[in-house]
């Protein structure tokens, strides 16, 4: 029997509730072959209005017809464009994790993603390009490609092959005005090799690390070629977290960013310790505090969430907003072993308040960035999924509901855009009052 994860929560007769099935609109709805799969949307707000989403679509993930794809919205999300390619697979040439950045002042939107340039038989070989466009997706400019640094000496990269990674996580606008967008590098023997209870290629094994390519001059600049980037942190290491079950095996991955009202960068991340994990940047994302797990507040209990997304982001009136699965309970997977990728459901938040003096007496190691989070509540949740009903959907995925949900504010309303199961793209409006919590007044 299926389980049911829904609440309603009841706002003075206004309801809401938490299933993804129920209260939605369809962004576009999966279709047959490379249509089949649609996954880690992004959404944007235009100027005069218009609402951008991108995604990855494929017959199945990871396939060789992987493509990013857009759509527009003229009436604040009610109905939606038929889908038109911006980077669209070729000659086995694939590209995913379209992320949207809007330059405030002007119509331009640079969608940036991974592009397998080489056609290398792994999906995740290649390295970031960006296209952008001026008239709302009608049409896009050249395909740009940007260099990123090797890191030979972690073994991250391997001298004469292909570099490999993904960019999951949305770009953010800094206080200095640069672009911020996060990216994980993953070490290419880790992802062929075997072990004793692990299949080939098990993810379990990888070894990965964050990093930020950061450009300065993006509002400024409006010739593409001139755009200046950097890849953060400088040096040999990206951020990283131990893997739980091998110390000394680097495992961190997927970034998501905000700006604390502080003006400083906060970044939260998935590991493999049962555990979220958060770095700050005191220069905007330059230099990066170690990566330490995050906590419920200052030197409290740590937060529970499998290797999963856990976005972070905040709202206009200061309050932080972090979303995460509230538990890291292990389920069998791909070799009937504990798994802990499968139990992403359902979505919890908890608000939070940055109180940089409360938490002067804690070190940093502890300091939770300042932040003291309310107790957690469901956001998000679905019925668990047959697969044997949604061919698309692995046996051991049944549990992955609202996939890499972005969730956005416009006006004085808030919105997230997800995939269910990895298959349609949907729009969802929660409520303000679900984002009520530690002393913040409803605004």
């Amino acid at each position: 029997m299926s389980k049911n994860f829904t609440k309603i929560y009841n706002f003075h007769g206004k309801k809401y509730s938490t299933c993804i099935d129920e209260d939605f609109i369809t962004i576009h709805q999966h279709g047959k072959g490379r249509d089949m799969t649609n996954q880690q949307p992004c959404c944007t707000v235009l100027s005069n209005g218009t609402w951008m989403v991108c995604w990855t679509q494929a017959s199945y993930e990871a396939a060789k017809d992987e493509s990013v794809v857009g759509a527009v919205s003229y009436d604040y999300g009610k109905t939606w464009s038929n889908p038109f390619y911006i980077e669209e697979a070729k000659d086995e040439r694939t590209a995913s994790w379209g992320m949207l950045f809007l330059v405030p002042h002007t119509q331009r939107v640079y969608c940036f993603y991974w592009w397998n340039e080489n056609a290398y038989w792994l999906r995740d070989a290649g390295t970031i390009y960006f296209r952008f466009t001026e008239d709302e997706g009608k049409t896009w400019s050249d395909r740009y490609r940007i260099q990123l640094p090797r890191h030979e000496k972690n073994g991250l990269d391997i001298p004469g092959e292909e570099q490999h990674g993904w960019n999951t996580g949305f770009p953010i606008l800094t206080p200095d005005g640069a672009m911020l967008l996060g990216f994980t590098k993953i070490s290419p023997p880790s992802m062929v090799c075997e072990k004793p209870g692990h299949h080939y290629g098990d993810p379990d094994l990888w070894h990965t690390e964050v990093f930020f390519l950061r450009c300065t001059n993006i509002l400024t600049e409006d010739d593409p070629s001139k755009l200046e980037f950097i890849v953060t942190p400088e040096g040999d290491s990206g951020l990283w977290a131990p893997h739980n079950d091998e110390p000394e095996r680097r495992f961190c991955q997927e970034p998501y960013m905000a700006v604390l009202p502080s003006g400083r960068i906060i970044a939260t991340m998935r590991t493999r310790t049962g555990h979220p994990y958060y770095s700050i940047s005191e220069d905007y994302g330059i230099t990066w505090r170690k990566a330490e797990p995050f906590r419920i507040r200052p030197a409290g209990e740590k937060l529970k969430h499998p290797c999963g997304p856990c976005p972070i982001t905040t709202t206009r009136d200061g309050r932080v907003l972090f979303f995460y699965r509230n538990d890291n309970t292990p389920v069998l997977g791909w070799t009937d072993r504990p798994c802990y990728w499968t139990n992403r459901d359902p979505f919890y938040i908890s608000v939070g308040r940055e109180m940089p003096k409360f938490a002067q007496r804690f070190c940093s190691e502890e300091d939770n960035a300042c932040i003291y989070f309310d107790a957690p509540k469901i956001i998000l949740s679905g019925v668990e999924a047959n697969p044997s009903e949604h061919p698309n959907i692995a046996k051991n995925y049944p549990r992955r509901h609202a996939q890499y949900p972005h969730f956005f504010q416009c006006a004085d309303r808030f919105f997230v855009v997800y995939s269910n199961h990895k298959i349609d793209i949907r729009l969802k409006e929660i409520p303000i009052e679900m984002f009520a919590g530690y002393g913040l007044p409803i605004t």
